[in-house]
């Protein structure tokens, strides 16, 4: 009789046990795996200059390119993009619309420039808040940047995109000093990405090159950018033709990047530069 008295005594342990570690009732299992798996998906960070070589007519963007802007966007599905040398908010328009109303974007103003930047922002499901968006003004360019929360458990992001001067690097130093200034006083408590086309030519070998006035200026914007941000694309190699890495993507010295390539089969038309995509760990 004894052993029947503790076969029962256990299964009523089990039962309890099972009741007590099971999922709260009232609760929806496949919500907690959603949150899970959102916490552990990793942020996706596009960065493109999707206009054309200098040899061209016209260098700025090509509305032409924009259904094929958008289908290779849809198919890497990034959590924000940054573009740079749009024509203007027309464009942007357009690359929505294309977009088939993912993502929220702005443009920046135009500025001294021809061209500007915008910032895109993937619509999460079940969120209705918009991102904020703001103008940026550095030395006599604007750049665009917009301000969202990616997940409810993760700091706001601050996302900036940028397109630093072609042809001078002393223009392009006064650029990275206003634009650095303006996070340091603009964005704290929020995490800061810039996604940029800075035409750098980091080098202390060379002095001159054809798309820059100095050399060492650029060195020095670098250095001074490696002062507050981490370069999350390191390692990804050259991002435009001739082997020039001149597309960057900057975070926070706490972030690394489980990914960084350069897309070199999307080129598009006669562009001369190539998606740069990174994935981030915060």
């Amino acid at each position: 009789m004894w052993w029947k008295l503790l076969v029962g005594g256990l299964f009523v342990l089990m039962l309890t046990g099972a009741f007590c570690l099971g999922p709260a009732r009232g609760g929806d299992p496949s919500d907690e795996l959603g949150r899970q798996d959102q916490t552990a998906r990793r942020f996706r960070l596009m960065s493109w200059n999707i206009g054309y070589g200098n040899l061209e007519s016209e260098t700025r963007t090509h509305s032409e390119d924009l259904p094929a802007v958008a289908e290779l966007i849809i198919s890497n599905d990034p959590d924000a993009v940054a573009i740079q040398e749009l024509t203007g908010e027309d464009q942007l328009k357009i690359l929505l619309a294309l977009l088939k109303d993912r993502y929220h974007g702005a443009a920046a103003s135009i500025g001294s420039s021809d061209r500007v930047t915008a910032v895109l922002v993937k619509k999460q499901p079940g969120k209705t808040a918009m991102p904020r968006f703001e103008n940026i003004r550095a030395a006599d360019k604007f750049a665009s940047a917009a301000t969202f929360r990616w997940t409810s458990q993760a700091p706001e992001i601050v996302l900036i995109s940028a397109h630093a001067d072609a042809f001078s690097a002393s223009r392009r130093r006064t650029f990275i000093a206003e634009l650095i200034d303006w996070t340091r006083h603009g964005t704290k408590g929020k995490t800061t990405l810039i996604a940029a086309d800075l035409n750098f030519e980091v080098s202390t070998q060379k002095q001159s090159h054809l798309f820059t006035d100095n050399a060492k200026h650029d060195s020095e914007s670098y250095a001074t950018l490696l002062n507050d941000f981490s370069d999350l694309a390191r390692g990804a190699g050259a991002t435009a033709v001739n082997a020039r890495r001149i597309d960057y993507i900057f975070g926070p010295s706490t972030a690394s990047a489980a990914r960084a390539e350069v897309l070199r089969d999307a080129a598009i038309g006669r562009m001369d530069h190539w998606p740069l995509l990174v994935e981030i760990d915060f």
